[in-house]
């Protein structure tokens, strides 16, 4: 069973590299000099930072003799383009993905996927899949898990410290200038342009270049109280330094447990709703290890363990009952109906991508 240490400060986007190498560095080790990946009992996992309990791949090396090189990034542009790179042709002529294992929100599920550069799983080979709640086996952008496994289910709504507001902030509180340069808003594509869209009453998932384009003027006009973070801002909810920002539920109540003073709420106008999964890319030099990492994350008491330590729900139903009852009760982690009325999944709109790609290239250039 892992211990879960009684403080902590992790983030689905905090950037702590020094433990992130560290790990990459004890696990490459054995591999110095190699020429082909494939000859070694490993894998190569590519997640979110700071997205895991701290003894969960020592303990997995322990029960499998597979060890782990473990890399990260902050958001989902960094991973495509990591993805991307790792697919060029390396010394020897050698092709294909350097991952084993990757970690892509939904909306990004469905596009590896549509362009072939995810593999079915083998699900004989991951009977744990079956401690998933049913709802997990039948996401929209994957039905019946047949390339993705969850890691991680959230929400994207406001951090906020208490002591500076009376009453939850809405979205419109990225204008007030009372507070300016005390706000971040995520330095994420879909995460950003969709909370504009909200503010504007629009759907976050709209494809009409007028509304995505009235989206990125309220950004940028933003920009003028806030600034774009992703990296560092839980640091700043913790010191004060910042009073609200745009954030992912798991990292706002991490940073709650080392600053009581700390709130997260979806706004009225609405929030966003996410889950990442574990997927392998097409030509991953050891699926088959991979299959396994992805089996024992399963497992009710390494999901579980994860679920407390990162603040989230795995999706794993069979793990609940081993939840401490202050996790089962959280509405941040587990809202209630109500909140998830509230939600939207960000979509893969194909080719209407690009309408949100010039878009947030305006957002971008006036930051």
């Amino acid at each position: 069973m892992y211990q879960v240490p009684e403080s902590h400060l992790i983030g689905r986007r905090q950037i702590l590299q020094a433990s992130a190498v560290g790990i990459a560095l004890v696990a490459a080790g054995p591999l110095a000099g190699c020429s082909d990946p494939r000859d070694y009992d490993r894998i190569s996992f590519l997640n979110w930072q700071d997205y895991i309990a701290p003894d969960l791949l020592d303990e997995f090396t322990a029960k499998s003799g597979i060890s782990v090189t473990y890399e990260t990034y902050v958001s989902n542009d960094e991973l495509e383009r990591r993805l991307a790179a790792a697919q060029r042709p390396r010394p020897g002529g050698r092709t294909g993905s350097s991952f084993d294992l990757i970690v892509p929100s939904d909306n990004l599920v469905t596009a590896l996927r549509d362009s072939e550069q995810i593999q079915k799983l083998d699900l004989d080979q991951i009977p744990n899949i079956d401690n998933l709640e049913p709802a997990f086996r039948e996401t929209a952008f994957d039905p019946g898990n047949e390339y993705s496994v969850p890691w991680a289910t959230g929400t994207t709504g406001l951090g906020y410290d208490t002591t500076k507001f009376s009453e939850p902030p809405t979205y419109e509180v990225f204008l007030d200038g009372r507070y300016k340069g005390q706000m971040t808003i995520l330095d994420e594509q879909h995460d950003a342009l969709g909370m504009a869209l909200l503010a504007l009453g629009f759907d976050p998932n709209t494809t009409d270049p007028t509304e995505v384009d009235e989206a990125a003027d309220l950004l940028i006009e933003m920009q003028a109280q806030s600034r774009l973070d992703s990296g560092t801002y839980l640091e700043g909810l913790v010191s004060g330094e910042i009073v609200v920002a745009q954030g992912y539920s798991s990292d706002v109540l991490q940073a709650r447990e080392q600053n009581p003073d700390i709130a997260y709420v979806i706004p009225a106008e609405g929030g966003l709703r996410w889950v990442d999964s574990m997927v392998i890319p097409d030509a991953a030099p050891r699926p088959d290890d991979a299959d396994k990492f992805i089996n024992f994350y399963l497992q009710p008491e390494v999901a579980a363990a994860n679920s407390e330590y990162v603040q989230v729900d795995t999706g794993n139903e069979a793990a609940r009952d081993l939840l401490p009852q202050d996790i089962l009760d959280d509405p941040v982690i587990f809202p209630p109906e109500s909140v998830l009325e509230s939600l939207y999944f960000t979509a893969n709109l194909g080719d209407d991508e690009a309408i949100y790609d010039e878009a947030w290239a305006r957002v971008q250039e006036a930051d």
